[in-house]
């Protein structure tokens, strides 16, 4: 069987990305809404999505140049936030969220800054986050907000 690698590459959100994405976000987390509050609204969902999206912050992720997802990461001096990384779940389990997280923790080593994002409590991506060294920080009545300092370089005290 032949390995064909996978090649994971991110281009800014236009407005042509529009309906893309609410295509994608309503995949993405129809299971995780109905786990979490019971029921699906897409007009509440449509809400929340036309609310965050804006496709001046936003990326669209392809694999092998086929669209399949989208993030929204603000670098800011002191830490990473990470708004958004939605895969669909036609893409999901083939290691692109997490190849998009390592690239954030190699940057936030460089930078020597904190990652931090927040994560509805029934996302199956709560796992991935906490795999790859986030840990919860608070917890409110939806989320858990997570910070991956183990990201940063380890500095020795000084003698």
């Amino acid at each position: 069987m032949e390995n064909i690698e996978t090649k994971i590459t991110k281009r800014i959100a236009t407005a042509l990305d529009t309906e893309f994405a609410r295509d994608i976000h309503h995949k993405a987390y129809h299971d995780v809404i109905v786990r979490q509050f019971g029921s699906w609204n897409v007009n509440l969902q449509d809400e929340f999505f036309y609310n965050s999206w804006k496709p001046e912050s936003h990326e669209i992720i392809l694999n092998n140049h086929t669209s399949c997802g989208y993030c929204s990461i603000e670098h800011k001096p002191d830490h990473i936030y990470v708004h958004g990384l939605v895969i669909s779940p036609d893409f999901q389990n083939r290691g692109i969220g997490s190849k998009i997280l390592k690239e954030l923790i190699e940057e936030s080593k460089q930078k020597n800054i904190p990652i931090r994002l927040q994560v509805l409590k029934e996302n199956h991506a709560h796992g991935l986050y906490r795999k790859l060294g986030f840990n919860d920080t608070n917890e409110t009545d939806t989320h858990y907000e997570m910070e991956c300092k183990s990201c940063l370089l380890y500095t020795s005290p000084s003698p």
